[in-house]
């Protein structure tokens, strides 16, 4: 939401009740942008809020995440378990449906076309874009396909592998599901006021061509870029029921075991799937791709840097944890924060966990030891930057823990608290990027020698449909690391057009009235936890390193 006069601003304002519906339906609008206020939580309070004028720019970055691109016709879907909200023991598998999700191509391709356009219009404000992580919905080879597309440019196939979205859940004749067609009268209509849009299903299976990102881009690996579902591990055998022509829509009243189903899912997602089924077409382009292959795909993927982050190390490792150097002054820290075992949340390894200190070290020439004391470095002073997909509220995953079953085979995984002690051993951590919850959220992690903050930015597939600018600049005695939310810059309201901008419009404002989402209807945070100037102390030796000492 930047105070920019060319930057359409969207804030749901307005709410309507129509005759024999059950609940309001939200409307979008345009609003004058958030000014940036300070959050000096970490630092003492200063007079004024603004930029210094002695404060050197040092980078200034775009985070956007969570796109979660999914084959809707894929056999791994189970929108179906939507229609058990409210059972509690189904809780931890929803949602599984999104009423907008046939429009998400068009919801990301706006997103490319706004971070393009202000790449346009402000030259060396912005270098470098990143993704932290669920870039695609259920670890496909096609979804990767479709996410390295949208950002390099080409035909983008929306309905692909889907008949026209017949064979998707838009598609099925199912009152479960959301058609904006007028012969639909479904459930989401009548309960939710979502619009009828005529011709809306027709146009957004055409295909068009995607813009890509004219900015640098770095990826970030997530739980859904390589578990069924973004929750299980592939079992034996799972791409022949991928690849083959049988679509379940339905699950037996009895499936499953009693209790909560998602630890039965994790240890064995097929059970679900055993139900009713609808015929497909077949696509080898089903099959799950391993983290090996994710990280070359990538690195044979257009657009810079190459590999995106990822180098040949990680080829020949098949890890997806990196650094790069690349910002004069920055070093970010990509870490890969999946369990692979299974199960949504985040860990670290301890190979990981161990590497991460090392390259702490590396750009620190002192620090703290575990117990506290002083320790002289040979590295040379960089702000750092952290990335990953779970941030620490989510770093709570300790399934396989000793098993075996994780790329560790020491068996140690180390959560949220074991973490962030790590990174307050060193001074010049100043920000942690991260995505997973959908939701817009600031968040101070105090510690000695002052802390560092942490910046969750809401989701792509869901409301409120913003990325994160994030402009560090370095003065005489801290660091101010300006945050600035940034709408996709559809229309705030649907005009029948049919356009592309017309679909993306419809696609946010239905994500903004479904309240059953992973963010909620309130996935745009707080005021603090948008457009906000937060103030961070590091190293003397890092600000005399960056001539502001």
């Amino acid at each position: 939401m930047p105070e920019r006069d060319d930057i359409k601003v969207i804030t749901t304002v307005e709410t309507t009740l129509v005759p024999d519906q059950a609940e309001p339906y939200r409307r979008l609008h345009l609003h004058s942008g958030e000014q940036h206020t300070v959050r000096n939580d970490l630092v003492p309070a200063t007079p004024d809020g603004e930029p210094a004028r002695d404060e050197v720019r040092l980078a200034g970055l775009v985070h956007f995440t969570d796109f979660q691109i999914a084959d809707l016709a894929s056999p791994s879907r189970v929108e179906f378990l939507q229609r058990r909200e409210g059972q509690p023991d189904w809780a931890r598998m929803l949602p599984a449906y999104r009423p907008q999700e046939f429009l998400l191509a068009h919801a990301i391709e706006m997103t490319v076309r706004t971070i393009n356009g202000l790449v346009a219009r402000e030259p060396g404000r912005w270098d470098i874009a990143l993704t932290t992580g669920d870039n695609t919905d259920s670890a496909q080879s096609n979804e990767l396909d479709a996410f390295l597309t949208y950002l390099a440019g080409g035909t983008i196939e929306p309905a692909a592998g889907t008949r026209g979205f017949s064979d998707a859940p838009v598609g099925l004749d199912d009152e479960n599901y959301y058609n904006p067609e007028p012969s639909s009268h479904d459930q989401w209509k009548k309960t939710k006021g979502l619009p009828t849009h005529a011709g809306a299903l027709t146009a957004s299976a055409k295909p068009f061509d995607g813009e890509g990102l004219k900015l640098p881009w770095l990826s970030c690996f997530g739980n859904h870029d390589c578990l069924v579902q973004g929750r299980s591990a592939e079992p034996r055998g799972y791409d022949d029921f991928l690849t083959g022509r049988a679509k379940p829509i339905g699950v037996a009243e009895d499936a499953g075991p009693r209790g909560d189903k998602l630890s039965a899912y994790v240890e064995d997602p097929t059970w679900v799937s055993q139900g009713a089924s609808h015929p497909i077409e077949s696509d080898s382009g089903r099959r799950m791709v391993t983290k090996a292959e994710y990280v070359n795909r990538h690195l044979c993927a257009l657009g810079s840097p190459q590999g995106h982050g990822f180098t040949e190390d990680n080829r020949a490792s098949g890890r997806a944890y990196y650094v790069y150097d690349e910002l004069p002054g920055v070093r970010m820290i990509v870490l890969d924060t999946t369990n692979i075992a299974g199960h949504v949340d985040g860990c670290v390894d301890q190979r990981q966990f161990e590497w991460l200190e090392e390259k702490l070290v590396e750009v620190h020439t002192s620090y703290l030891s575990e117990s506290g004391e002083a320790v002289s470095g040979g590295g040379d002073d960089r702000l750092v930057v952290i990335a990953s997909h779970h941030g620490l509220s989510t770093m709570t995953n300790g399934f396989g823990a000793g098993s075996g079953a994780g790329e560790d085979r020491r068996g140690k995984l180390y959560l949220a608290d074991e973490v962030e002690k790590l990174l307050h051993r060193f001074a010049n951590v100043a920000l942690w990027l991260s995505g997973h919850t959908h939701v817009n959220k600031i968040t101070p992690r105090p510690g000695e020698g002052g802390g560092f903050w942490e910046a969750s930015t809401g989701s792509i597939a869901e409301w409120p449909v913003q990325f994160r600018g994030i402009e560090i600049s370095a003065g005489p005695s801290m660091v101010r690391l300006r945050t600035t939310m940034v709408d996709s810059q559809a229309p705030a309201t649907p005009d029948g057009t049919l356009s592309l901008e017309d679909l993306a419009s419809l696609h946010r404002e239905i994500a903004a009235n479904d309240e059953g989402s992973v963010g909620g209807l309130y996935a745009e945070g707080a005021v603090a936890d948008r457009n906000q100037d937060l103030l961070v102390s590091v190293s003397n030796e890092l600000l005399t390193a960056l001539g502001v000492s």
